[in-house]
C-alpha cells in the first residue's frame, strides 16, 4: 500500500499531539516578525518608488536620497569646521567624491585614502596654515550607508605632485592604504613629517588607524593638497601646541619654481611595503 505524504497540518498535530496554544504562540511570533520587518523598511518605500532603485536593508534614511541617485555611494564624510557632508563611493572609476583605489569603507586596514572634489570640500582653505589650523577643531566624521560613524582628528597637511615629471620621476604615495609594514611605518611617519606644513603634539603610532583626505589644489599645476588624520575615541580635543614646519619637503619642480636649492634632492623615492594577507606574512610594494 502506497504511503500517503501529503498528510495535513491538522493531522499532524494530532498525531504529534501538539498543545494547540504552542501553535498559536508560534503563529503569534511570526506575524510579529513579519510586522516588525515590514514597519522596519516602511521608510524606503517612497525612495524606491521615487528613485526606482532596490535599497540596502536598514540602510539609514539620510543616505536615501543619495544612494537612490548612486547606488555606488557607501559613506559620507562631516568636515565639522565647514559643515560640508560630502557623500562617498567605493567605486574608482566614479566620477567625483571617493575612495583611492584599494581603499574602501569596510575594511579595518591600517590607513585609507579617499579624493574629494574642492567644490565638495575645500579642506585646503581649512588646514593650509598653522593659524588655520589652530582654529580649527580638526575634526572629520565618516558614517558609512548604515550610519555607525568613526571620528578622526586632522594631524597633518602638504602639497605633493600627481605628475613624475615635477618631482625627479617620483610621485610621493599620497594614495597610501592598507596595512603597512612596521618599518615602512616608520619611514611614512618620517615623510608626512617633514612634508607637512606644521607639527603637532601628536606623534604617530604603529597600532593607530589613519584616513587620509586629497584635494585638487591651485597651489602648483598638477598638484594635490593632502590632510591626513588619525582615528580618536569620544571627542576631538583640537592640539593647540602647533609650530609651522620650517624646512617643508616640497616637491622638486617648488623648488626650481622659487629659485630655492632643494634640501632633500638625494632622499630615496620611497615606496610603502604592505602586507597583502591577514596574517601579515607576505608584503607588496604599492
Amino acid at each position: 500500500m502506497k504511503k500517503d505524504n501529503n498528510k495535513s497540518f491538522t493531522e499532524i498535530i494530532k498525531k504529534n499531539k501538539i498543545p494547540v496554544v504552542c501553535i498559536a504562540a508560534v503563529l503569534v511570533v511570526i506575524i510579529v516578525i513579519a510586522i516588525i520587518n515590514a514597519a522596519s523598511t516602511a521608510y524606503l518605500k517612497p525612495y524606491e518608488k521615487k528613485y526606482g532603485v532596490k535599497y540596502p536593508r536598514h540602510i539609514a534614511e539620510e543616505f536615501c536620497d543619495a544612494y537612490g541617485q548612486n547606488k555606488y555611494v557607501s559613506t559620507r564624510l562631516d568636515f565639522a569646521d565647514s559643515g560640508k557632508k560630502v557623500f562617498v563611493t567605493d567605486d574608482t572609476l566614479q566620477s567625483g567624491n571617493h575612495f583611492d583605489e584599494g581603499s574602501k569603507i569596510d575594511d579595518e586596514k591600517q590607513i585609507k585614502s579617499i579624493g574629494v572634489e574642492k567644490e565638495s570640500a575645500d579642506i585646503e582653505a581649512l588646514y593650509s596654515s598653522v593659524d588655520k589650523y589652530k582654529n580649527s577643531k580638526q575634526k572629520v566624521t565618516l558614517t558609512d550607508i548604515y550610519g555607525k560613524s568613526t571620528t578622526y582628528q586632522v594631524i597633518a597637511a602638504y602639497y605633493t605632485n600627481t605628475n613624475k615629471a615635477d618631482d625627479n620621476g617620483y610621485v610621493f604615495p599620497y594614495y597610501t592604504f592598507g596595512d603597512l609594514t612596521e618599518d615602512s611605518f616608520n619611514n611614512y611617519e618620517d615623510r608626512i613629517y617633514s612634508r607637512s606644513l606644521f607639527h603637532t603634539e601628536y606623534d604617530m603610532s604603529y597600532t593607530d588607524r589613519f584616513l587620509s583626505i586629497n584635494v585638487d589644489t591651485d597651489f602648483m599645476p598638477n598638484f594635490k593638497f593632502v590632510i591626513l588624520c588619525v582615528e580618536v575615541d569620544g571627542k576631538v580635543k583640537p592640539y593647540t601646541d602647533v609650530t609651522k614646519n620650517k624646512k617643508v619637503h616640497y616637491p622638486q619642480v617648488w623648488y626650481d619654481k622659487n629659485d630655492k636649492h632643494n634640501p632633500y634632492w638625494l632622499a630615496e623615492q620611497w615606496q610603502p611595503d604592505v602586507y597583502t594577507d591577514k596574517k601579515h606574512k607576505t608584503t607588496q610594494k604599492l
